[in-house]
């Protein structure tokens, strides 16, 4: 028995993701692309072609298969130094540790806080790592060499803070006249 599924429509033009239950699409074979390459989508995503029905691993898809994957590169110039900063409420931790450890060399800077020499992007690592946990635990990832931001379950306010000070201007200083 082949682990290759053929759907409906040989080449489909439409892709739905399936992420606890519920369908997100649709999206182009090349968005597909970009969110394997970023680890959204996981070979063990559910996907389909119809948005309904006919679900089935991404992996088990031969239209797919061979699309972009996070791929490191061998020079230091695209090498970026990561901050990760957890808190892990559920038993995911070992889970969360071996994701993080497969994404570059880690450093141990504190309880729930490490650094990471890594080639991999703020949000390839947050898809990655987020995958790993469950209800109640978050994470923000810091990348200091791209100044970039990446975050987990933080909840929408504080999404909301952290754009306006993320992307805000800054503050200007105080002068003895307006003292």
């Amino acid at each position: 028995m082949s682990d290759v599924v053929t759907l409906k429509t040989a080449t489909a033009t439409k892709w739905w993701v399936q992420i606890r239950g519920r369908a997100f699409g649709p999206y182009s074979i090349e968005q597909m692309a970009t969110f394997l390459s970023e680890g959204r989508v996981r070979p063990t995503t559910m996907v389909s072609d119809t948005g309904k029905d006919n679900w089935t691993e991404a992996r088990r898809v031969m239209a797919l298969r061979g699309l972009r994957k996070p791929a490191a590169a061998n020079d230091t110039e695209d090498a970026a130094n990561v901050f990760v900063h957890a808190e892990i409420f559920s038993g995911s931790w070992m889970a969360f540790m071996a994701a993080l450890e497969s994404m570059g060399f880690v450093c141990d800077l504190g309880p729930g806080l490490w650094l990471v020499r890594t080639r991999y992007t703020s949000g390839v690592i947050r898809n990655t790592l987020s995958q790993t946990l469950e209800r109640g635990d978050r994470f923000v990832v810091i990348d200091a060499t791209r100044d970039r931001l990446a975050w987990f379950n933080l909840g929408p306010e504080v999404d909301v803070r952290i754009g306006k000070v993320w992307n805000g201007p800054l503050r200007t200083e105080a002068t003895n006249d307006a003292r």
